[in-house]
């Protein structure tokens, strides 16, 4: 005798707010065009022209060159990760923090 078979499918709410809720970075190529972008790509040229020339010095003869090599790379990744911030807006998904403080 042949058996008859029910399935029963059910959505999870899950999925669905896990698919609404995550969507792409935008990607701000006109923020170097401002002046704020210009100064923050001048500033890491700059600094990465600094800290190449204490990389070319005998630091380690001075405890305080090792110093001011820490602070030059800090300070210029640093400002690599807030034009990485600003160019991908992801200072708008923050605004607990605030950017003009910053």
């Amino acid at each position: 005798r042949p058996r008859s078979h029910t399935v029963t499918t059910t959505s999870s709410s899950f999925t669905a707010n896990l698919s609404a809720s995550s969507s792409t970075l935008a990607y701000d190529k006109e923020f170097l065009r401002t002046v704020p972008g210009l100064l923050m790509v001048t500033e890491i040229v700059l600094g990465l022209l600094v800290w190449t020339l204490i990389a070319g010095t005998e630091y380690f003869l001075y405890p305080a060159f090792g110093w001011v090599m820490f602070v030059a790379v800090f300070y210029w990744v640093l400002t690599v990760f807030f034009l990485i911030i600003y160019m991908t807006m992801t200072y708008t998904r923050i605004p607990q923090v605030p950017w003009t403080m910053v």
